[in-house]
Formats: structure tokens, sequence, C-alpha cells
């Protein structure tokens, strides 16, 4: 409003003084035209510095919205640069790690190559194998649960289980009684009968074994077999 006053006093006084100078009136037609012209120039005026005053404004807006996003890419950055870090660390030691056990390998490979067999066969039922496939193999028919089977008027006999100990040959198996009672009075108890690679028989000479009695008594094979498992 200030401007537009401005512009319509700088108006009359270009009138009034053309006038002085001139020294002929200026009409009342004349001056309305004049202020006219006057008000459409101040009102061009105000709407450029209005348009302008908008465009300075969004353009304050749009870098404000710039700072904010270039703040934000910058840190997206750092923090991708972080993950980076970190996983380029991940990965240093998983490859430390694979190294490590490929080393222990080595290291077990030869240790088991330069080992000696602690068992050693010198002979056997059948032909004799490598001394890493020789394997000592121990057990019992379990007290109180072996399948004792009465035999003839005074024996009894059970076939023992050694499927387990995993023989591909026919191994040396040593055996004997153990119980509860009375078994001492036995004999047979380390007398082998059909030895397979998954089981052997013995024989017992017990009366009072008979009938059940020999699981009442806890008496069961203990045994020892040393074979070939390769």
């Amino acid at each position: 409003m200030a401007f537009l006053k401005l512009m319509v006093f700088s108006a009359v006084a270009i009138v009034l003084a053309s006038s002085k100078k001139g020294g002929s009136a200026v009409s009342v037609e004349e001056l309305r035209e004049l202020l006219v012209s006057s008000m459409q120039t101040t009102i061009s005026l105000t709407a450029v510095v209005e348009q302008q005053t908008k465009s300075i404004s969004e353009i304050t807006n749009f870098v404000d919205e710039a700072k904010e996003e270039i703040k934000d890419l910058k840190s997206k950055i750092e923090s991708l640069g972080q993950k980076d870090e970190e996983q380029t660390g991940i990965e240093e030691l998983e490859e430390k790690l694979v190294k490590e056990i490929e080393a222990l390998k080595e290291t077990c490979a030869e240790e088991l190559k330069a080992r000696k067999n602690d068992v050693m066969v010198v002979s056997g039922e059948e032909n004799l194998r490598e001394e890493r496939c020789a394997k000592v193999c121990a057990g019992t028919s379990v007290r109180g649960a072996t399948n004792w089977v009465d035999y003839s008027s005074n024996g009894i006999y059970a076939d023992v289980d050694i499927s387990k100990c995993g023989f591909v040959t026919i191994p040396t198996v040593t055996s004997s009684l153990e119980g509860t009672t009375s078994h001492w009075t036995t004999t047979g108890s380390s007398e082998i009968y059909s030895v397979t690679t998954g089981t052997f028989r013995i024989y017992l000479v017990a009366q009072s074994g008979r009938g059940g009695g020999a699981n009442k008594m806890g008496w069961n094979v203990e045994w020892i077999a040393v074979g070939y498992t390769c």
C-alpha cells in the first residue's frame, strides 16, 4: 500500500511539474489516464514482486529439502560403509577358520598314518588282514537276562550275540562265567562252540542251572573277541 501511494504521488508530481514547465494546464482526462497508467504499472510491479517472493520461497524450501536428503544419503552411505566393514571382518574370520580346519585335518591324517595299530592278530580262523582293521570287542550276555536253554539231563547252553562288534571274519573268542552263586561248580564256561562273525555258543554241565535256575543265580557269559572289521 505504501508503494502504491508512492507511485500515485510520483505521478501527480510529474503532472504538476510538466504543467509548470509547459505553462499549460493539464486536463482532468489526462490526469486520470496518467493515474490509471501509474496504478497499472504499480499493480504489475506488485505482481512481479509477489511472484519473485513466491519463487524465492519455493527455492528456499527446495534447498532445505535437498539439504535434508543429502544429510540422509550421507548417513546411509556411512552406515553402508560400516556394514561392508563388518561383512569383510566376518568373511576374513570364516576364511581363517577354514584354513585352521584344513590344517587340523592334515595333522590328524598324518598322525593316524604314522600311528601303529595297538591290536595285532598273529593267527586266526581265516586269512590275516591289514593291522588297521583289527579290533578288540568285549561284552556280556547280561546278568539275569541270558537266554539259557536246558540241554540233556544235566546241562544248559546259551548263544551269545557279538554282532555289534562288526566283524567281517571269524574272531578269536575267550569267555568265562560270571554270577552270584554256585557258578564255580560248573564246567564248560571257556569252551567255545560254533563261532561266527555274529555269535558263539557255550555248553555248561550244571544240574542246578536248569529250569531257569541259571538266571536266578545271575549266571552270564562274559567274553572278549578279537577280529577284523574291514
